[in-house]
C-alpha cells in the first residue's frame, strides 16, 4: 500500500510543482520577516501577523519561505516550503539525464512524464470516482508500458518483446496477488492513509483492490528494465551470429539473464525493505512475538508486495527472452535466406 500511495504521489509531483501552491482555505504560503522566541512574524500576502513556530523543526530563518496555517483565529507555521529544493532537483535530474542519455535520455523523460500523466490524470481521478482500482490500474499499466517502452525505444519487434514479456509478467504478479489476498484475507486497511482515503470517498473505495494495484504498479519500473534490456540483448546476439537460432537464442540471452536477475531481484527486494523500514524497528522493540507480529496484515502485505514484485522479476527474464529469440528471430531468418540460399 505504501508503494501504491508513493507512486500516485509521485505521478502528481511534477504537477504540483508547477503551481506556486498557494494552498486554499487556511493554508497559505508566507514569509518569515522576523523571530522573537517561539513565535514569528511572517508576511502573507503583504499582510504581517504573528504565527507560532513548531516543535518539530528548528533552524528557521528570517526571508524563508513556510506553509502557514490559520486555527482558531491564530496563525501556525506549519512546515518549511520545500517547493523550489524540489524544482532545483528536479532540473539536475533533466539536465544529467539529457546530458549523459541524449537523444534517448530526452525521450525517457519525455515518456516518464506521460507515464505520470497516465497515473495523475486517469488512474487517479478514476479510483477517485468510485471505479474499481485494480481494473483502472492495470489498464493504466498498460498505457504507461507502450508509452515508457514505444516512445524511448521506438516501435519494433524488439520492444514488442519486451511489452508482451513484461504484461505478462504483470499478469502473473496481478493473479498470483489476488489469489494471496483471498486467502490470507487481507482487508487492504494497512496504514493511516487508506483509512482516510476511504473516509474522503464516503468509504466507497475499494481497498483490497487498490492494495492490488499497488503490487502491479510497483513492479512496473524493474519489469521495464529488465524486459527491455533482455530484448536487447538477445538482438545484440542475433546481430553478431545471425544463423543463430530461437533455442540458441534463447540460452545465450539467458546466460546474461541470470546475472541480471541476481542484481535486480536483490534490488528490489532492498527498495521495498528501505520503504518498510519504520516496520522493522516496530519489529526490533515490540514485545509481541515474531511470529504475531510477521502475522498482522501490515507485515504481511509488505511481505507479499516484495515477494509478489520480486517473483515478476525473475519470470519476465525468461519470458522476455523466449518472445525477443521467436520475433526477432523470425525477421533475420528471411534475410539470411536471401543471401544463403539452402
Amino acid at each position: 500500500m505504501r508503494c501504491a500511495l508513493f507512486l500516485l504521489a509521485l505521478a502528481l509531483l511534477p504537477f504540483a510543482l508547477a503551481q506556486e501552491a498557494s494552498a486554499p482555505g487556511a493554508y497559505a504560503i508566507a514569509r518569515i520577516v522576523g523571530l522573537s522566541g517561539p513565535t514569528a512574524t511572517v508576511e502573507v500576502g503583504g499582510r504581517r501577523t504573528e504565527a507560532e513556530l513548531p516543535t518539530e523543526f528548528a533552524g528557521f530563518r528570517v526571508g524563508q519561505r513556510v506553509v502557514v496555517y490559520q486555527a482558531d483565529g491564530k496563525t501556525y507555521i506549519a512546515e518549511p516550503y520545500r517547493i523550489p529544493y524540489l524544482w532545483g532537483l528536479l532540473g539536475l535530474f533533466g539536465l544529467v539525464t539529457v546530458a549523459l542519455g541524449r537523444g534517448k535520455g530526452l525521450r525517457g523523460l519525455l515518456g516518464t512524464a506521460a507515464s505520470m500523466g497516465v497515473l495523475a490524470f486517469f488512474v487517479v481521478p478514476q479510483i477517485s470516482a468510485g471505479q474499481n482500482p485494480l481494473l483502472v490500474t492495470f489498464v493504466g499499466a498498460f498505457g504507461i508500458l507502450s508509452l515508457s517502452i514505444y516512445f524511448v525505444h521506438g516501435v519494433n519487434r524488439k520492444t514488442t518483446a519486451a511489452l508482451i514479456g513484461t504484461t505478462l509478467a504483470a499478469a502473473v504478479a496481478l493473479v498470483l496477488s489476488s489469489l494471496l489476498t483471498e486467502w490470507m484475507q487481507f482487508t487492504g486497511l494497512t496504514s493511516e492513509e487508506t483509512f482516510l482515503a476511504r473516509f474522503q470517498l464516503g468509504g466507497q473505495l475499494d481497498l483490497v483492490a487498490l492494495y492490488l494495484a499497488g503490487v502491479v504498479v510497483g513492479a512496473l519500473g524493474a519489469l521495464n528494465d529488465v524486459t527491455v534490456t533482455q530484448a536487447a540483448v538477445v538482438q545484440a546476439l542475433l546481430q553478431a551470429n545471425p544463423r543463430y537460432g530461437v533455442r540458441e537464442l534463447y540460452n545465450r540471452g539467458m546466460s546474461v539473464g541470470f546475472d541480471h536477475i541476481g542484481s535486480l531481484v536483490n534490488t528490489l527486494v532492498l527498495a521495498y525493505a528501505a520503504g518498510a523500514l519504520p516496520l522493522l524497528l516496530l519489529i526490533s522493540k515490540s514485545e509481541v512475538p515474531l511470529a504475531l507480529l510477521v502475522n498482522n496484515e501490515t507485515f504481511a502485505a509488505e511481505a507479499v508486495t516484495m515477494l509478489v514484485g520480486s517473483l515478476a522479476l525473475v519470470l519476465a527474464v525468461p519470458l522476455t527472452t523466449l518472445v525477443a529469440a521467436w520475433l526477432l528471430r523470425g525477421r533475420k531468418l528471411d534475410y539470411i535466406d536471401r543471401r544463403w540460399p539452402r
